[in-house]
């Protein structure tokens, strides 16, 4: 089990906060390399994902006692391996409640998030970092095979992803399971940043989709089922 869990702190909810008030003592999140991704050696793409696992541990610690602080919710039942749906209900709601008084349109562009150094007026983008890893340790405890790597993928490449030589969580290929199955979530939690009043994004979950299709195998499925 994850030892860093252990220095997630016990000190009860709290009364929530003015989240853009609260965000200004957020601890940024400094990659070794700052974007846009396109313009990454490998080896630098790799160091920023080595970065980051290596720290993943720590950044938990803070978004759990920040949430816990401000939003009144606790990330560690989940990560210990309890169901994941009272917590991303709770995200859910959070997010619902907060994040339009969040957005700020001047860096909510992906011009901005893709060369972004997480600190000062742009925060936020550290925040959302760690939430996307914290849906990803969601999948990690719960299906064996996914592990955070890079889209390394030609036609992510060609195709303009962003997800291109960016940490994702991946599923590498294996018999039976062709080709890797890659699920960019730190896009996944930007892009509902940007567009906090999104009709869909409020009346479905589209993080709690993703994690429970991933750590129930259905996403494997779907996917084998579209290479056949």
């Amino acid at each position: 089990m994850m030892k860093w869990l252990d220095r997630l702190t016990h000190r009860g909810a709290r009364t929530p906060q003015d989240p853009f008030v609260s965000l200004r003592a957020y601890p940024p999140y400094a990659a070794p390399h700052i974007g846009p991704p396109t313009s990454w050696t490998r080896a630098q793409a790799e160091a920023n994902l080595d970065h980051l696992v290596l720290h993943r541990g720590a950044r938990l610690i803070a978004l759990g006692d920040w949430l816990r602080a401000h939003a009144g919710i606790d990330i560690r039942p989940a990560l210990l391996g309890g169901a994941p749906d009272p917590l991303l209900d709770a995200l859910d709601a959070w997010v619902k409640a907060t994040w339009p008084a969040l957005f700020v349109p001047a860096i909510a562009k992906p011009e901005v998030w893709l060369r972004s150094t997480r600190a000062g007026d742009e925060i936020v983008y550290s925040l959302l970092l760690d939430i996307a890893l914290l849906l990803g340790e969601l999948v990690l405890v719960r299906r064996e095979g996914y592990r955070w790597g890079l889209d390394l993928d030609p036609l992510s490449e060609r195709d303009g992803m962003r997800s291109w030589q960016r940490p994702i969580l991946l599923l590498p290929a294996r018999e039976g399971v062709p080709p890797d199955i890659g699920i960019d979530f730190e896009e996944l939690v930007v892009g509902r940043y940007w567009h906090p009043n999104d009709v869909m994004d409020r009346l479905l979950d589209p993080w709690k989709h993703e994690v429970i299709e991933a750590a129930s195998g259905a996403k494997e499925d779907a996917w084998i089922a579209t290479q056949t």
